[in-house]
């Protein structure tokens, strides 16, 4: 399907339960945080009115999860068959006793409570603005986990809603391993003896379960109807329910989606309706279906969407993102012509107009020009020549200097309508600019010109100004591990990558992600073990992440950000130490050093 990788899980977040899932946990909710609003838990939870999403998720009757439509409509109204038979995990954050979820301002971990095998979905029209999503397991098809405290997932977000999220089918299968691990022990501490059955039950039908979601996932994306009932309709059927004071007294009925709905078959992703044939805009950004086709496959589609949004509304376009992400790449790739684009490196010390575009020479009372100055004449020309292509520059690293101190020329002129010639007209000083023009020093800013630039957000670089930001778009660029590894060309076995996506998982809030150049060196190692003499793509793979990875950390002792992350390293260490050596022995010595009150900074 579009919005997973087909044969993979789904997962939900909820609020973070005690055990049992009975309704006691929420006899002293007011002081226990369970991620639902202190106000929500004063008010309902505290007086007995339950109005939780997610007190029915494990109930030993009849199990069902409710989830708003803000958060899963997106996909179900147009596809309500879409989670069928699908495995979905549900998750929250750890909690501990005796206050539930930390209120200190940091990230806990996600940790699973149990799965569903998803039998049915339906719509339930709560009143002309609210509607629930209704989700069922099979009766068979559900379990709870006997200690949900110990499980971590690692996940990746879907676009489009911010319920639901994406995560590997292997790391789900060594999860119910773990857990089977631990049924195994001589206590058990399951909550009622049915829990271990149904444990038992769906771990051994696990792998045949994700095989039936694969086929029915395939089937879906291959035979998707091309329109489809609106939501309007689609909801009219369902029976409305009184909405007394909130959830408080709902009655779920079902509705069945009948097949008058169908009409005929396309991709799964419908395409918009157009009124009207659009016009294309003037000096496209991106000129070459191919190169709309590689930007949708290596990033996504929104990515795409914002960049041709861009392309049409402002000619100043900023990229940003990690450090390796691939702003550079894309930004270069944009246009394919070595000719009409121009790579500019931002120094730390420019100052003013004369570092970006030269200076009058006293001798000669000649201005002498940078390669941007001519570049701009060059663009100059082509355009007078009634040439209407896309002329590019790509600013690297932006705001590494203040851009108000020497991009003030063309961040006035380039924003007057073209047939203000006038307006648009730089004058450099000087009576010539030298090898460029023989009378006169000016250059007109050609409307075809367009700007990319290329910025991080760390220590190195300055914030950008509302002068700035008014006019320009800002696209954010973000890769997984799996797509980095995919774009090198490189070809790892499940649990390499599953090492990588764990660890990056961790690291992203210390912005220490695996980049596409580490992807990149860890490619020339494994093409060349023999002369590294290494033993396998597990020794290549190690000293990469311990060098382009780690030592990008840094971790100032009395952070309480660092506890919940060194919990997390030393789980993955635990898990892939066995593999990765220098790696494990890297994460020990900084655990030792939080404790002996020492920094961890690498350079």
């Amino acid at each position: 399907m579009s919005f997973i990788t087909v044969g993979n899980a789904l997962g939900c977040t909820i609020n973070s339960h005690r055990r049992g899932w009975d309704g006691s946990i929420c006899k002293n909710a007011e002081t226990w945080n369970c991620s639902a609003k202190q106000q929500f838990r004063t008010d309902y939870c505290q007086q007995g009115d339950p109005r939780c999403y997610h007190i029915h998720i494990f109930e030993e009757g009849n199990p069902y999860c409710l989830i708003d439509d803000l958060g899963i409509g997106w996909l179900l109204e147009p596809y309500p068959e879409a989670l069928n038979n699908q495995i979905l995990l549900f998750w929250g954050k750890r909690f501990q006793e005796p206050r539930g979820i930390s209120d200190i301002n940091t990230r806990p971990k996600d940790y699973v409570f149990g799965a569903y095998r998803v039998q049915s979905v339906y719509p339930q029209k709560i009143n002309e603005f609210k509607t629930l999503w209704k989700i069922e397991p099979y009766p068979d098809g559900w379990t709870r986990f006997q200690q949900p405290y110990i499980l971590t997932v690692y996940y990746k977000s879907i676009i489009g809603g911010v319920y639901l999220k994406e995560v590997n089918r292997v790391a789900v299968e060594n999860m119910f391993e773990k857990a089977a691990e631990q049924a195994r022990s001589p206590h058990p501490n399951w909550f009622t003896s049915k829990d271990a059955e149904r444990f038992e039950y769906f771990h051994a039908h696990l792998h045949e379960w994700f095989e039936q979601a694969r086929e029915d996932a395939l089937k879906l994306q291959q035979n998707m109807v091309h329109t489809y009932t609106k939501p309007s309709s689609l909801l009219s059927s369902v029976v409305k329910n009184p909405f007394v004071d909130g959830l408080k007294g709902i009655e779920l009925k079902k509705t069945t989606i009948t097949p008058t709905s169908i009409v005929a078959p396309i991709a799964l992703t419908p395409k918009p309706v157009v009124s009207a044939k659009m016009d294309a805009p003037a000096y496209p950004l991106i000129e070459k279906d191919t190169t709309k086709d590689r930007i949708k496959t290596v990033y996504s589609k929104e990515t795409l969407d914002a960049l041709m949004a861009a392309s049409l509304t402002k000619n100043i376009v900023i990229l940003t993102g990690s450090p390796g992400v691939g702003k550079s790449s894309l930004a270069i790739d944009l246009i394919d012509d070595s000719e009409r684009k121009l790579i500019v490196a931002v120094g730390s010390t420019w100052r003013g107009r004369e570092d970006l575009l030269g200076y009058v020479n006293p001798i000669s009372n000649e201005f002498e020009p940078t390669d941007f100055t001519r570049f701009l004449y060059k663009a100059e020309n082509t355009w007078r020549k009634n040439d209407k292509r896309t002329h590019m520059v790509v600013f690297e690293e932006f705001n590494l200097s203040q851009p108000e101190y020497w991009f003030a020329d063309m961040l006035v002129r380039s924003q007057y309508p073209e047939d203000q010639e006038k307006l648009r007209t730089i004058e450099f000083g000087g009576k010539c600019i030298r090898g460029v023009t023989t009378n006169g020093s000016r250059i007109f800013i050609s409307p075809a010109l367009r700007f990319v630039a290329t910025i991080n957000n760390d220590h190195t670089t300055l914030s950008l100004s509302p002068r700035v930001l008014d006019r320009a778009s800002i696209i954010e660029l973000t890769l997984e591990p799996r797509y980095t590894l995919e774009r090198a060309k490189l070809e790892l076995d499940e649990k390499q990558i599953m090492s990588i996506e764990e660890l990056d998982a961790l690291l992203k809030y210390k912005n220490a992600m695996f980049s596409l150049r580490a992807a990149e060196s860890l490619k020339r190692c494994i093409d060349n073990l023999h002369l590294l003499d290494m033993n396998s793509t597990w020794d290549a793979l190690d000293i990469i992440l311990h060098q382009q990875v780690l030592t990008k950390v840094r971790l100032m002792v009395g952070d309480p950000a660092n506890d919940s992350l060194m919990q997390g390293l030393e789980d993955w260490s635990e898990s892939y130490g066995k593999y990765l050596r220098k790696c494990a022995t890297l994460i020990d010595g900084w655990t030792e050093a939080l404790k002996d009150g020492r920094d961890v900074i690498q350079a």
